[in-house]
């Protein structure tokens, strides 16, 4: 098929990466690079030898595609003026900083039929692709994911730039309408809540319990679930899925490590959307689907906000 001329919005810390690997795979053909930040932006298109473009509007008239990984207070306003310009868009995670703004994107790329895809990365990690196929009811879901602190992202809190990606697998996992939601947050070093916490139960009984930390002194990704006859521990990082029973001989636990074939998330994630603008079809993980885990996400700040003010 023929390639798609695409340019990267955006290479700061996770940007750059886009433009690494959409200079590698088949089917993308990366024709620019834009970042405010002239001198890091020509950098990136210098090492690709595309063009620089101060300015992303003047981007539009040489791509089919873009992706925006630009902060999340950006999202709806870049995003919207490439689809408005009939141009396929991904948008890294959160999808916007609003319902409302999200509901605008919505509108725009299914009036005229665009691929608009979300970059919640945990959806093309190995370990979660082969979890999919293994879980059927679950009744209890644990997420932890922590890291050091860091000044790179300063306009959302740890709920919307990490516990999201969470949010999103355990709305993909389990398909049931939400009862009601707890949560606590705590701005620690930033403006934003730097911790949170939240417990959200399920119409169907089960309930996530869900942790998210840019406060800690390791590096965690981790997801546990249990059903009734069994349980899964997944590492995001090491891509590593152990899976325990109980044993059909024995009143014991037998544990089994699974394989898993790895790759790199984002270039998975990439490839699939040039893939969905080639083919017009419906990516894995849509624009709705951005929008439903930005709704909890949300509803988790509220959550969190009505707790400090109680304590």
């Amino acid at each position: 098929m023929k390639a798609v001329n695409i340019g990267v919005i955006g290479v700061g810390h996770l940007g750059q990466h886009h433009a690494r690997i959409l200079n590698e795979i088949e089917g993308a053909n990366l024709v620019g690079i834009s970042d405010v930040n002239e001198e890091a932006g020509k950098a990136q298109a210098d090492k690709y030898g595309v063009k620089y473009y101060k300015d992303f509007r003047e981007l539009a008239n040489h791509v089919e595609a873009v992706t925006v990984v630009v902060p999340t207070f950006l999202h709806h306003d870049v995003a919207k003026y490439f689809l408005e310009n009939n141009i396929h868009t991904f948008i890294e995670k959160p999808i916007t900083k609003t319902l409302q703004d999200a509901n605008d994107l919505v509108a725009i790329a299914g009036e005229k039929q665009l691929t608009l895809q979300v970059g919640h990365v945990e959806r093309f990690n190995a370990a979660i692709v082969k979890l999919q196929s293994l879980i059927e009811n679950p009744r209890f879901i644990e997420c932890q994911r922590m890291c050091k602190f860091s000044n790179r992202i300063q306009d959302v809190g740890v709920v919307l730039d990490m516990m999201i990606h969470d949010i999103d697998i355990v709305l993909s996992l389990v398909k049931s309408p939400i009862k009601h939601i707890d949560a606590v947050g705590l701005p620690v070093l930033t403006a934003n809540e730097d911790i949170a916490n939240a417990h959200i139960v399920f119409e169907n009984g089960c309930i996530a319990n869900l942790t998210a930390s840019r406060i800690s002194e390791e590096m965690v990704r981790k997801l546990r679930i249990f059903e009734l006859d069994k349980y899964c521990s997944l590492d995001y990082a090491e891509q590593t899925i152990t899976m325990a029973h109980k044993s059909s001989e024995e009143q014991k636990i037998v544990c089994e490590a699974l394989d898993v074939q790895k790759a790199e998330p984002l270039r998975k994630e990439l490839e699939h959307f040039i893939n969905c603008i080639q083919e017009k079809k419906k990516p894995l993980v849509t624009i709705e689907d951005g929008k439903n885990a930005l709704e909890v996400a949300l509803e988790i700040l509220t959550k969190c906000k009505e707790s400090s003010v109680k304590a």
